[in-house]
C-alpha cells in the first residue's frame, strides 16, 4: 500500500510562485510538512546565500548618492526654473525640452556612477544661435548652466552638482566642410569622434586623437577637456591640432574664432583659453581640427620582458630588451607563430595583373 500519491509534477517547479505548496498539492505532487523534498531544513529557513547577504536573482543597482550630500558644497545664490522660464526655453528650442525625470536621470548621473546632480531640466539645441539665445535668457535670470556632450567623462565634470539646467550638444552633430587637401575638418561640437574618424578617414585622413569612449564622446568634449588618448604621442595635444572654436559665452556672445588657418597671427590666440577649460568660459559649439594623413603602413612591435639568469634571451644579451618589428599582414590574414613551419612556395602575384609560378 502507497502511503501518498504518486507526483504527476515535481514539487520544484512551484517554490518560485507565493503559495506554492498548496498550488503543488492540487496538482498531485506530494510535499513533506514543513520540509522540502530532499531538504534539510524547514521551509520558513532562510538560504546559505539569504543568511550571508546574497542574492542569485539580479538586483537594481543601487542608487547614487546626490553630489551635493556627498562632499561638503554649498549652493551659490543661482535662481530657479520657473514655468516662465520654461515658456521661454520652448520659444528657443521648440520641442527639445526635457523634464521628465526617468530621461533626466541618465543626464545627472556620470559615467562611473560616483556622483548624481538633480537638475529638472535638459535643453538640446542644433545651433550656435539657439545656444546664443539660451545662455542670454539664463544669463537675464542668473540660472546656472552645465554644459554636457556625450558624458563620458570619469571624474563627474559633465554631471551638474545641484539643479542647474543641463545643456546638452547631442543634436549638434553636423560636418561643416572638410579640405582634402590640407586634412582640415570642421564640424559641430556634438559630432561623435567615431564618426569622424570615419568620415575622415574614407578620405585618406585620421583623427589626430583616439580614445576608448570614441563611440559616445564628442569633439567638443575632447576639447573642452583636452583629451589626448592612444595618438598623443605620435599627434601631439589638441592645443596644437585645434585651429579654431566657435565659443558662446555666459551673456549669449558669439566668439567666432573658428579659422582653418595653420599660422594665424592676426591677434590675441584666444582659442587657447578654451581648450582644457571644461565648459567654465563658454560653450564650444564648433571646431576646426587639423586632421594628419593616413599611415600607408603599420608595424607591430614585441618586445621580450627579461627572464631570470639562464633564461633564453633569444640572442639579446641579458638585461636588455629585444625589440622586432614586423609589419601587420593585411586584413583577413593571420599571426602565424614562429614554431609552425612556413608554408611552401606557391605562386605569387605580381605587381601588373596574373599569377606566374615561383622561381
Amino acid at each position: 500500500m502507497v502511503p501518498h500519491r504518486v507526483p504527476r509534477w515535481p514539487s520544484w517547479l512551484f517554490r518560485a510562485s507565493p503559495g506554492w505548496a498548496q498550488t503543488a498539492r492540487a496538482l498531485g505532487a506530494w510535499v513533506p510538512q514543513g520540509r522540502w523534498p530532499g531538504s534539510s531544513r524547514g521551509a520558513g529557513a532562510a538560504s546559505p546565500l539569504a543568511r550571508r547577504g546574497c542574492s542569485s536573482m539580479p538586483s537594481q543597482p543601487p542608487k547614487v548618492m546626490l553630489t551635493q550630500e556627498r562632499y561638503p558644497v554649498r549652493r551659490l545664490p543661482f535662481s530657479t526654473v520657473s514655468e516662465q522660464d520654461l515658456a521661454a526655453f520652448e520659444r528657443i528650442v521648440p520641442g527639445r525640452v526635457t523634464t521628465d525625470p526617468g530621461e533626466l536621470e541618465a543626464h545627472n548621473v556620470d559615467w562611473l556612477r560616483t556622483v548624481r546632480g538633480c537638475s529638472k531640466v535638459l535643453l538640446r539645441p542644433r545651433t550656435s544661435e539657439e545656444v546664443s539665445r539660451v545662455l542670454r535668457h539664463c544669463h537675464e535670470r542668473n540660472l546656472a548652466v552645465n554644459p554636457q556632450g556625450g558624458n563620458t567623462g570619469m571624474v563627474g565634470g559633465s554631471v551638474p552638482v545641484f539643479d542647474e539646467i543641463i545643456l546638452s550638444t547631442a543634436l549638434m552633430n553636423q560636418v561643416i566642410s572638410f579640405d582634402d587637401v590640407s586634412g582640415t575638418l570642421v564640424c559641430q561640437a556634438g559630432c561623435v569622434l567615431e564618426q569622424l574618424s570615419r568620415h575622415v578617414e574614407e578620405r585618406g585622413f585620421v583623427m589626430p586623437l583616439d580614445l576608448g569612449a570614441k563611440g559616445s564622446c564628442h569633439i567638443g568634449g575632447n576639447v573642452a577637456t583636452n583629451a589626448g588618448g592612444l595618438r598623443f604621442l605620435r599627434y601631439g595635444s589638441l592645443h596644437g591640432t585645434v585651429l579654431g572654436l566657435e565659443v558662446v559665452l555666459a551673456d549669449g556672445t558669439v566668439l567666432n574664432c573658428l579659422t582653418s588657418l595653420r599660422k594665424d597671427n592676426t591677434g590675441y590666440d584666444l582659442k587657447q583659453l578654451f581648450i582644457g577649460s571644461e565648459g567654465t568660459l563658454g560653450v564650444i559649439t564648433a571646431v576646426s581640427i587639423l586632421c594628419p594623413p593616413k599611415p600607408k603602413a603599420v608595424s607591430v612591435a614585441f618586445l621580450d620582458a627579461v627572464g631570470p639568469a639562464g633564461a633564453d634571451h633569444g640572442g639579446a644579451e641579458p638585461g636588455r630588451l629585444r625589440v622586432q618589428v614586423r609589419p601587420l599582414p593585411a586584413r583577413g590574414a593571420a599571426l602565424r607563430p614562429r614554431h609552425l613551419p612556413a608554408r611552401p612556395p606557391g605562386p605569387t602575384r605580381q605587381a601588373r595583373g596574373g599569377l606566374r609560378p615561383p622561381g
